[in-house]
């Protein structure tokens, strides 16, 4: 018999101090058996996770406070969480991309020294925290709300965004602003469609931008058309080089012309000036004497000639140069 109670005892110790460690340390939920060995643990301090692969309903119960946090990511086949018991988690409230997600159960959860972070969940479509009054961190709400019940909230420190369907209303989380209640920023946007103010105004600025660029390109393609015209117009009125050396070579060559004249024809005589310089004699001069006229020999001429003219009494001996061309 005494047996029998000591084997009792020894179990009875064995239970409480693998509740103890239950409760000490982390915990990874994927069934419904991983939550109930947090029955006996009134603090968890640790972080709650709940496994991707977990599915169905998941029920913590008899759990007041998380020291650590509260997470569940990714588990599509997820369908519900109750947590009817939390009253504050210290490390934040994560629930994102649970695809079958449809309630969250925490009526009793007053304090988040963390953010709350509810995004991503398409098939969640009333959230409400019944008892929720202050949140130390964010504030992050998005998805297919149709609505979103937060009566006893009294301060979000940080920055606060709430998105949800066409039939949501933001009348009365606008309410909650007028208060005071959301210190560090507040937008509540109706519409799958709905822009957040920082994308309203981040789209502005791109279209700014936009339009400044456009306006740029635009006046630098006017800008190079005029300098192309203005150069045409400069080389219409300026010869080109060869044309200057053609007239500077024509004018050292012959007196100015009124028209052109091909270079294989003859010029004509009524095309030049009324005013002629004077022509260089060519050729050898021939000069007169009172008895003979001698001709001059040509360089170039090999053979030399004499004429003998007989110019009559001759009153002078004055000589004069008869040009010979």
């Amino acid at each position: 018999m005494i047996v029998i109670y000591l084997l009792a005892v020894a179990s009875a110790w064995q239970r409480a101090v693998a509740d103890s460690d239950a409760c000490s340390s982390s915990v990874i939920i994927s069934n419904q058996s991983d939550a109930n060995k947090l029955i006996s643990c009134d603090t968890l301090d640790g972080t709650i996770t709940i496994s991707s692969s977990a599915s169905g309903v998941i029920t913590i119960s008899n759990v007041e406070e998380i020291k650590g946090a509260f997470i569940a990511e990714g588990a599509s086949e997820l369908t519900k969480i109750i947590a009817p018991d939390l009253d504050s988690v210290q490390g934040g409230v994560t629930l994102s991309t649970l695809n079958s997600l449809t309630a969250i159960t925490m009526g009793a959860l007053s304090q988040v020294s963390s953010s709350i972070i509810i995004t991503g969940n398409p098939s969640l479509k009333t959230l409400g925290f019944q008892e929720l009054e202050e949140i130390e961190g964010q504030l992050v709400l998005t998805g297919s709300f149709d609505s979103v019940s937060l009566p006893s909230l009294n301060q979000v420190k940080g920055h606060t965004v709430i998105t949800g369907s066409s039939s949501m209303s933001c009348s009365t989380l606008d309410s909650l602003k007028s208060n005071g209640v959301f210190k560090n920023g507040y937008s509540c946007v109706t519409g799958s469609s709905g822009l957040s103010p920082g994308a309203k105004g981040g789209i502005a600025v791109g279209v700014i931008v936009a339009v400044l660029l456009i306006v740029l390109v635009l006046w630098f393609i006017l800008w190079r058309r005029r300098q192309r015209q203005r150069a045409g117009q400069t080389q219409s009125t300026v010869p080109s080089s060869s044309t200057r050396s053609t007239v500077l070579a024509h004018d050292e060559k012959a007196p100015i012309s009124q028209g052109s004249v091909s270079p294989h024809e003859e010029p004509s005589p009524l095309a030049e000036p009324q005013t002629l310089l004077p022509r260089k004699p060519v050729g050898s001069a021939i000069f007169l004497d009172s008895r003979s006229i001698y001709e001059a020999p040509n360089a170039s001429t090999r053979d030399q000639e004499c004429h003998e003219l007989d110019a009559g009494p001759i009153l002078s001996s004055h000589q004069r140069p008869i040009n010979a061309g």
